[in-house]
């Protein structure tokens, strides 16, 4: 029972802290900073505080399990969440733990995509799903996330030879964040389950209650 609640507990703060990062790309791709600049800013640092508090609850789990795949992605959204309230003073160490997240969430695919391998006998992530959902999770992630780290390289490369003009950096911008977006909602699928189980498991014993079927 009390493991039960604990992995419910771990995979809501999963969820949470895989939600923050996919908010800030919808925030961006609605250019809500353009349109309500002084309530972005308040409710951006709301958000990166609520993924900090999920990430170190997730943390905590995963060292306590020793369970690596879930740390490196605990990790990954503690560094995304704290560059998101470094102040813009001190934007070298925000770039950093940009950089840091990108990694570790490309780590936490890599991971993910191993462990979820046919060749795998058990899957011990604190909270997670298991079968083709895991796996095909599990490459979102990777592949989101790739594409999230290759911009690191690629955009500074790409612009130091050329310069695109507005309409065509909107679109360049827009791929690291579909990445991001992608490896996010592949997180959510890897962590939600635990969390809807029980409601599928009252709905199933209804079903077999019921008088009328």
């Amino acid at each position: 029972m009390h493991d039960t609640t604990r992995d419910r507990l771990t995979a809501l703060a999963a969820v949470i802290a895989a939600l923050v990062p996919a908010l800030a790309v919808v925030a961006s791709w609605l250019q809500l900073a353009l349109a309500w600049p002084e309530q972005y800013a308040v409710g951006f640092r709301a958000v990166m505080g609520i993924g900090l508090v999920a990430a170190i609850v997730v943390t905590v789990r995963a060292l306590r399990s020793r369970d690596d795949v879930l740390l490196a992605f605990a990790l990954a959204v503690l560094a995304y969440a704290l560059a998101g309230l470094v102040p813009s003073a001190v934007w070298a160490v925000g770039t950093v733990l940009f950089i840091a997240a990108r990694v570790l969430l490309f780590v936490f695919g890599v991971l993910l995509v191993l462990r979820t391998r046919p060749s795998t006998t058990a899957d011990t992530t604190a909270g997670a799903a298991s079968g083709p959902l895991h796996r095909v999770a599990a490459w979102a992630v990777l592949v989101g996330a790739a594409v999230w780290l290759a911009w690191t390289v690629v955009e500074p490369v790409l612009f130091g030879f050329w310069m695109p003009p507005q309409d065509a950096l909107t679109t360049l911008f827009a791929v690291p964040l579909t990445g991001l977006f992608v490896a996010c909602v592949g997180a959510e699928l890897v962590f939600a389950p635990p969390l809807l189980r029980p409601v599928g498991d009252g709905a199933r014993r209804l079903w077999e209650t019921a008088d009328v079927r």
